[in-house]
């Protein structure tokens, strides 16, 4: 009789184990929350997301996984709050990084290329160049090349870190933007003086493509709604 009554412990495991699994992955997500966030709210979200989990799920999907990531990012850098201009302008910027990674993978694909035509130009201007004068052209040609080399990861770089600024809502962000545009633009204007558009035009697209991006984060930087914004982070932190 008592083994009629008593619980199927074999067929119970196996759904306890996929069970606190589960939870586990839903309490590693969760832990990227700011604590004070996870304080108030992670055992509430942690049994939505068990109530809605599929029979027999063992770990997060993929989707709930970039969710929950993507709301701790946005949460961490305070763009919880943020206005429609600010998100944007952070995904502009963060467009930009990977836009000019994008840049300076062009440059090194095609820097054989670029001294390859920069060679040809020499030699159809004047046949008889010499090897000195022609030596001393592609040296200078390999050092703009490796400065556009080093300013691409640069600013790469530049631009990520500007993105997490803007969405914290640092009162230098705007500025840091404005300067990170006029160098760009600045660095269009002298790989036109210097020819790019004929001898590296797929960098030169890429450049164009870099600055375009940038000009339209920090238009939307400017707009009423974002200083609104900028204004009531540095109350804050004040």
């Amino acid at each position: 009789m008592s083994s009629t009554s008593s619980p199927d412990w074999a067929a119970l495991s196996p759904a306890a184990s996929s069970s606190a699994e589960l939870e586990r992955g839903y309490r590693r997500l969760i832990a990227f929350y700011p604590r004070s966030f996870r304080k108030q709210n992670a055992e509430e979200i942690l049994a939505v997301l068990l109530a809605t989990a599929h029979e027999g799920q063992r770990r997060p999907g993929f989707a709930e996984a970039a969710d929950l990531l993507r709301g701790a990012a946005r949460m961490r850098m305070g763009l919880s709050r943020a206005p429609r201009t600010v998100l944007n302008a952070v995904r502009l910027m963060y467009l930009g990084g990977v836009a000019h990674l994008a840049v300076l993978i062009t440059i090194l694909v095609t820097a054989g290329d670029v001294r390859s035509a920069v060679r040809s130009a020499v030699l159809q201007h004047d046949h008889a160049v010499s090897a000195v004068v022609l030596g001393k052209v592609l040296s200078t040609v390999s050092a703009a090349l490796i400065v556009n080399i080093v300013a691409g990861a640069l600013l790469t770089v530049a631009w990520l870190w500007l993105a997490y600024l803007t969405g914290t809502g640092s009162a230098w962000a705007r500025v840091l933007a404005l300067i990170a545009c006029g160098f760009s633009t600045m660095d269009v204007g002298i790989n036109m003086a210097q020819g790019d558009a004929t001898y590296a035009p797929a960098a030169m697209i890429a450049s164009g493509v870099v600055w375009a991006i940038g000009l339209a984060a920090v238009t939307l930087l400017m707009w009423k709604p974002s200083w609104a914004y900028f204004e009531r982070r540095t109350a804050a932190a004040e």
